[in-house]
């Protein structure tokens, strides 16, 4: 009885407390620069000198709802670069995929993004359920979708907070151990932890390259346990991993925000270049004039992320039991979804959430990739005419079943005569000292001699190139030039 009597009072203080910590033994946010009252952040300034607690304190003031009336007090500028930035609109993402799965001009963004319609008859009418529900779960605004090492803060916390992989509090407020999502101290973070990054750059997207993480394939056979202990390798960003070549700049200890400063990733504007830090570059053959043009990730990045054909497929039907081998598509909601129906006497209705309305809808995305490679490089030209890898991204089979078990799209991989299929330029965060060889790109079969309507990968490289070009009759012509023939003759022997 006591003891509920000191609960009751216990929490009736806090309730009327004036000053947070009495309940609340709390790290300091930031001594330095935002060493404020807790209700200059929770609460809003009309409530600040009378409020219920239950139902006014704001628990996270640095979301993009609140954090133009908290955080623009200072950060203005800030606030209104990173609203506008990608990080935030998604823009890039979202309207590349509309325009391959079928709209002629698509410019939205996460915010403007439409309801998808109720009827579909083509892949379009699919393309913005398929983002709300596969794609935008690592939108600054969600905190985490289940899987480990994926939780992060709702705004400027997003970067700004070290969230533990589990995103339970660990601090010393007793009133919050264990909770999540948290940040595992109430502690500003001004130095950008590589853990806030990693929450969204993960798997296929460059960041767990940097690591050296390259995922495993979906089906059951390639979950060997290979651990000491017997079991399963660790499972982190919703993937098991291959474990490849670490970036060297990683080996050495920088982090994200080395070379990607706040103006990258707030402004959209350029990350650090290679020539920046590395201005002494050796006078070889390798680096002769006529390599000028070749960015420096295109020969010294060991491998490469080369994901071919996300086979995706929308199920409105109770048909499970053929998945029991495909579980973890790299998606926690689906896989605990999965294994509950599996295990439900009754069959259960397929439902998945909306990242963006946070509500459950009908129908279950699954997917599998056609192939996953991370050797042969493809070269192509980026928009600046510079030549850089490519990797193909944004490529779709699109399936899709209505309830009266009707296949209204079955593995459709064509628009208007055009494949589904797209390659970018980009930068592995793979990076070594030694570069590959001569032969990797010059003898390379899949820029010299891509056969076509092969049932290998090499049919896969018909995609057109977003934000650049495919190499030239010309360029190709110099990959097997008597002039290269020569030199590497001499380097040889």
């Amino acid at each position: 009885m006591l003891k509920i009597v000191f609960v009751l009072l216990t929490a009736f203080s806090c309730l009327f407390a004036q000053d947070c910590k009495k309940c609340h033994n709390i790290e300091s946010f930031d001594k330095v620069n935002h060493d404020f009252d807790c209700k200059e952040c929770h609460l809003l300034p009309e409530k600040r000198s009378s409020y219920d607690h239950e139902k006014d304190i704001i628990a996270r003031p640095d979301s993009l709802e609140y954090a133009p009336i908290f955080c623009a007090q200072c950060h203005q500028e800030d606030i209104n670069n990173l609203i506008h930035s990608n990080h935030v609109t998604m823009k890039n993402a979202i309207n590349q995929t509309r325009t391959l799965w079928g709209f002629l001009h698509s410019d939205v963004t996460k915010n403007t993004l439409p309801e998808p319609p109720l009827h579909v008859k083509e892949p379009k009418d699919l393309v913005d359920d398929f983002l709300r529900r596969k794609c935008l779960k690592c939108h600054i605004g969600n905190q985490g979708s289940g899987e480990m090492g994926m939780y992060r803060g709702k705004g400027c916390m997003s970067c700004h907070m070290e969230y533990g992989e589990d995103g339970r509090y660990v601090g010393s407020d007793l009133t919050m151990k264990g909770k999540k999502p948290y940040g595992k101290k109430h502690s500003l973070s001004s130095e950008v932890p590589m853990s806030a990054c990693l929450s969204c750059h993960n798997k296929i997207f460059v960041g767990g390259d940097y690591l050296g993480l390259f995922p495993v394939d979906h089906d059951k056979s390639y979950r060997a346990p290979i651990t000491k202990d017997g079991k399963f390798p660790k499972k982190i960003y919703g993937a098991r991993y291959h474990h490849l070549n670490q970036d060297i700049h990683y080996q050495n200890g920088l982090t994200c925000k080395d070379c990607h400063p706040k103006e990258n990733v707030m402004e959209d504007k350029k990350a650090i270049s290679c020539t920046q830090c590395h201005q002494d570059i050796s006078q070889n053959e390798a680096h002769a004039s006529y390599h000028e043009n070749i960015d420096c990730s295109a020969c010294h990045a060991s491998w490469q992320m080369s994901n071919y054909e996300l086979s995706v497929f929308r199920d409105d039907m109770s048909d499970y039991e053929k998945w029991k081998n495909l579980l973890e598509q790299e998606d926690a909601y689906l896989e605990n979804f999965l294994k509950k129906a599996m295990r439900s006497k009754e069959p259960l209705s397929p439902m998945m959430p909306d990242w963006l309305s946070k509500e459950l809808k009908k129908g279950v995305w699954y997917s599998g990739w056609r192939m996953r490679r991370w050797e042969h490089v493809l070269l192509g030209n980026d928009s600046n005419g510079k030549v850089k890898l490519l990797r193909p991204f944004f490529q779709y089979r699109i399936s899709y079943r209505n309830s009266k078990n009707e296949m209204v799209l079955d593995d459709v991989h064509t628009i208007n005569g055009k494949k589904i299929e797209a390659f970018i330029p980009f930068v592995p965060h793979t990076i070594t000292k030694e570069a590959k060889s001569c032969e990797s790109c010059h003898e390379n079969p899949l820029i010299l001699n891509p056969p076509k309507d092969t049932r290998s990968v090499l049919d896969l490289l018909t995609g057109e190139v977003k934000n650049g070009s495919k190499l030239t009759d010309e360029q190709l012509k110099k990959l097997q030039s008597e002039k290269y023939r020569k030199i590497r003759a001499k380097m040889l022997f």
